[in-house]
């Protein structure tokens, strides 16, 4: 029996160790924290495959830098971090060109149609998690933008089997949501996605990997990898060594350090999102939507509604700019009748990790014969764990898969 150790238990983490289990691998799986509890702990929790793209888009270069550091920019680059993410920043926007923007967008969009079913699939082998099968919403406030948009998802459906969007006009849009200001010029719905509400399905699948027999170590950081010429012999914590047949790091924006134990480098960065989880609001919600105009989201949960958006370049930090946390607040107010109130609220920022061109890394890690990655998900990683979860575990186990792997190659960036 194949002896796997994961060092990370995100959402990727946790779904690859189920994968792994399933096809009868022997799984341990480290998590410095808590399980579940970084980067996907506040997301939206959309699993809305037809929306999958790279980050860096063309003509995002032509928006200038100075655009990219107002404090209400969507994509917003804090001025003092520049120093640091210089290198990063460059290789970033070499990628913001029709070209690589097409060939991530063909491998995001191929890759990411399997992963409504893969959920189904794990709901119904008994991991319990918050599942919603309303389809997406988006607004608008501007009529050029929705038909900017629509033309995309159009071509994305025709192009790759996506669900076709439907065309709502203001009517239409208001008669799905009364909440919906007047300033709603119109929308697109997307029938058949998902939303999740991602604590709950972390909290499923650590409680499914016990009943599995995986062997979970959480508030456990990895401070060494050992290797005897291209192979990983162990791993060490303050308290333990362990030793495995195969390991995979999935830890996230912190896995450029642990990588660089093995001289693995890897251009990531962490893109911090933000989010209010508002708990028994007062406004009622039927579906997630998207704005449009803005590039924030609000999802309803059972007993909650979370607003969110913004992804901000200020390095590996947790602090919570309260610029851009009133950003999310101004942004949601411009899209309803009135400003979501509750019980109480709970501000977030998690850390996603960013690669330059803006798709994760997985496979095996150049020039070792047992060591693998999965990660640099950036803003799709909750929506694209189970596909990750279930290619890598194909990788490390049987050294192929049937998807088609080259945009993910871990090896991609020792060609730049």
């Amino acid at each position: 029996m194949k002896k796997v150790i994961i060092i990370g238990g995100g959402v990727i983490g946790l779904t690859s160790a189920y994968f792994l289990r399933k096809a009868g691998a022997e799984v341990t799986v480290i998590e410095k924290e808590e399980f579940g509890m970084a980067c996907s702990k506040g997301n939206q929790g959309w699993v809305c495959p037809a929306i999958h793209e790279p980050v860096p888009t063309p003509g995002l270069v032509a928006e200038s830098l100075q655009m990219l550091m107002k404090k209400d920019s969507p994509l917003y680059i804090k001025p003092s971090a520049m120093p640091q993410l210089s290198g990063w920043l460059t290789q970033f926007m070499k990628y913001c060109n029709e070209t690589d923007f097409k060939k991530g967008e063909k491998a995001l969009l191929t890759t990411s149609k399997h992963t409504l079913s893969l959920f189904d699939d794990i709901q119904k082998d008994g991991v319990d998690f918050e599942l919603h099968k309303k389809g997406m919403l988006f607004v608008f406030l501007y009529e050029a933008n929705l038909k900017k948009k629509l033309e995309r998802l159009e071509s994305v459906s025709q192009q790759y089997g996506h669900q076709k969007p439907e065309y709502k006009s203001k009517e239409e849009v208001k008669a799905l949501e009364p909440a919906l200001s007047d300033n709603v010029k119109g929308g697109i719905f997307l029938e058949n996605q998902y939303h999740i509400r991602p604590e709950s399905f972390s909290k499923g699948m650590v409680e499914k990997l016990k009943e599995m027999g995986v062997k979970l170590y959480s508030n456990t950081e990895v401070i060494d990898i050992e290797k005897q010429d291209n192979h990983i012999t162990s791993i060490k914590t303050k308290d333990e060594t362990f030793e495995a047949n195969a390991f995979l790091l999935a830890a996230g924006a912190w896995s450029d350090d642990l990588g660089k134990k093995i001289n693995y480098k890897l251009p990531l960065t962490a893109g911090k999102g933000y989010s209010i989880t508002i708990t028994n609001p007062k406004t009622e919600l039927d579906h997630p939507l998207y704005l449009g105009d803005l590039k924030g989201g609000v999802t309803p949960f059972h007993h909650a509604v979370r607003i969110g958006g913004t992804m901000e370049l200020s390095g590996k930090n947790l602090r919570l700019d309260k610029k851009r946390v009133q950003g999310i607040r101004y942004a949601v107010s411009q899209y309803l009748e009135e400003e979501i109130q509750g019980d109480n609220e709970e501000e977030w920022g998690g850390m996603r990790p960013m690669t330059p061109d803006g798709m994760p890394a997985i496979g095996g890690i150049p020039h070792l014969d047992n060591m693998y990655i999965c990660t640099g998900h950036a803003m799709v990683g909750l929506a694209m764990a189970p596909v990750s979860g279930k290619m890598i575990s194909e990788i490390i186990l049987s050294g192929k898969t049937d998807f088609d792997m080259e945009a993910f190659s871990p090896a991609r960036f020792e060609k730049s």
